[in-house]
């Protein structure tokens, strides 16, 4: 099942306990932000609430199972209290054995509350090689009544025999624009919440978080080449000398910077095109696909961090 909108997700995971076809296994994927755990969560109370009727599409929030649920927005979710959901998380690095044998252990037994048991593994891509060996057993013989929701942002990370038997609900990414335009609702000005939306990851969250350690950095570099056509090879030169820095330090500094280019140009381009000046158009895909380039070789490469930017930063000049 694929699908980006979150209530339609919900609405078929609800019409799935009201027909009894509740699946023994799912893995919510999708990248951070986008509502995977929530939604989860969501589910784990719908299976578990009793205040309901079978054709319910919420959980009522006020019986014995869901006051057992509830949980402060503080708290970490193995603080819920209720004994038929069983929590797993990351132990340092990685889900070991240990954590997947001890909630096998627990589905196996019969329902405290005289129901569903419903276990909730968040970061499931963290399971290591014994502890996913261990889950697929169960996967290919689910306990009766029991159900296992799996939550991932990299589900490539899970073997290809874990994933093909769970049911897979997609949470597609936020669109740019809509990350922009929530950025910009939190008070992010404008032309700030353009290069966190750009750059800055597929959700809200992750391009806020993106804002705090790298907007600054982005923000000078995109000023400079929306001032290229007034700068000399001298002040070219001067801005390419700051990527010259001791290990790493320069290399993730150009990262960024080809990142902050290859937007620009695409920005640039898309204006261009819509305006009806394939003169332009052509110049800014050229600048796009040099960017997006020299982005892949500073990768693959040993390049000198200083001297890719510099050659950018001089034929994109010349072009102009």
């Amino acid at each position: 099942m694929t699908g980006g909108d979150i209530q339609a997700i919900r609405a078929e995971l609800a019409r799935a306990r009201a027909r009894g076809q509740v699946h023994g296994a799912y893995l919510f994927e999708g990248a951070a932000g986008t509502g995977t755990t929530e939604t989860a969560l969501w589910f784990a109370r719908l299976l578990l609430c009793k205040g309901v009727g079978a054709d319910a599409t919420e959980p009522c929030g006020a019986c014995h199972d869901c006051r057992l649920l509830a949980t402060r927005a503080d708290e970490p979710l193995s603080a819920q209290r209720h004994p038929d959901l069983h929590v797993v998380e990351a132990d340092g690095p990685m889900i070991k054995v240990d954590a997947i044998r001890e909630l096998l252990a627990a589905l196996s037994l019969v329902a405290n509350e005289r129901g569903r048991r419903v276990a909730l593994i968040l970061e499931a891509d963290r399971l290591n090689v014994n502890a996913a060996n261990t889950l697929l057993k169960t996967l290919e013989e689910p306990p009766a009544d029991g159900v296992i929701l799996l939550v991932s942002s990299r589900p490539r990370m899970l073997p290809p025999t874990l994933l093909s038997r769970t049911l897979r609900l997609r949470f597609a990414p936020f669109s740019e624009a809509a990350v922009r335009a929530a950025l910009e609702a939190e008070g992010l000005p404008a032309e700030d919440a353009e290069l966190a939306s750009a750059l800055g990851g597929s959700t809200p969250a992750a391009a806020r978080a993106w804002a705090e350690t790298s907007l600054d950095e982005a923000r000078e570099m995109n000023a400079f080449l929306a001032g290229l056509a007034e700068v000399g090879a001298t002040e070219i030169l001067d801005f390419a000398e700051s990527f010259r820095r001791p290990g790493e330090a320069g290399r993730e500094r150009a990262r960024l910077f080809l990142e902050v280019e290859t937007a620009f140009a695409r920005a640039r381009a898309e204006a261009a095109i819509e305006a009806g000046d394939t003169r332009a158009a052509e110049r800014w895909l050229r600048a796009f696909e040099a960017a997006s380039e020299a982005r892949s070789e500073l990768v693959r490469r040993n390049l000198n961090p200083q001297l890719v930017v510099e050659g950018l930063l001089l034929d994109l000049r010349a072009s102009a």
